[in-house]
């Protein structure tokens, strides 16, 4: 074999192992792990515990209204029987805390919160502040 065949030989597998490359690390960052571990880089770790995964919070009226809890909880079921891992009042590196962060088997993340009376300027800055999408729901 000469050194130009070779030559397109190596650089033919060297091809071939980056396409390999490539689909496995799609393919592991499109995973439900890979979800979660996204999650964990952006929470507080003194506040955070796999536990709490599949785990409904929410905080005792007036801190929290009935209807704003009942909205929750109707997300929060809803998600966990479409086989969604659901996290509820998850608090983030910023001390910020979000009603609900799901983690979907296809590798994405994203945030529900629950509204009833909450200002336009508030969910703004939420958007900027939370690490992941936000999708807000009427309570």
């Amino acid at each position: 074999m000469n050194e130009k065949t070779y030559q397109k030989a190596i650089n033919a597998r060297r091809r071939a192992f980056e396409r390999h490359k490539a689909k496995h690390t799609l393919k592991e960052k499109s995973t439900l792990q890979s979800a979660l571990n996204r999650v964990y880089e952006h929470v507080r770790k003194d506040t955070f515990s796999p536990k709490l995964k599949n785990c409904f919070r929410c905080y005792s009226p007036p801190a929290e209204s009935e209807k704003h809890i009942r909205a929750k909880f109707e997300r929060f079921f809803d998600w966990i029987k479409a086989g969604a891992i659901v996290f509820t009042e998850l608090i983030w590196k910023d001390n910020s805390r979000s009603d609900l962060v799901i983690c979907l088997n296809n590798g994405e993340v994203l945030i529900e919160e629950i509204v009833e009376s909450e200002k336009e300027e508030s969910i703004k800055l939420k958007e900027k502040k939370y690490p992941f999408p936000i999708k807000v729901v009427k309570a």
